[in-house]
């Protein structure tokens, strides 16, 4: 597991890829929902973060489910 001071806008489209397990380029505005991202990998992923310590919960990312997004969200929390 990382560190939360680790993470970057480069880890989080990894990570995003292998959630979606697709190995496509993401577009940072697109809605991740389009490539196939669910409610399901969404909580596994805000648990991921929490015991990173970056607190953002499951609505927070799935009100707004983009790269850019969720990067300033985390990038708002480190």
């Amino acid at each position: 597991m990382l560190d939360k001071t680790e993470l970057s806008p480069e880890w989080l489209a990894s990570r995003v890829a292998e959630m979606i397990e697709d190995d496509c380029e993401i577009d940072p505005a697109e809605n991740l929902v389009l490539y196939g991202l669910d409610s399901i990998a969404v909580m596994t992923f805000a648990s991921e973060l929490k015991q990173m310590g970056v607190e953002a919960g499951f609505e927070e990312l799935a009100r707004a489910p983009t790269l850019a997004n969720w990067w300033a969200l985390i990038a708002s929390r480190l």
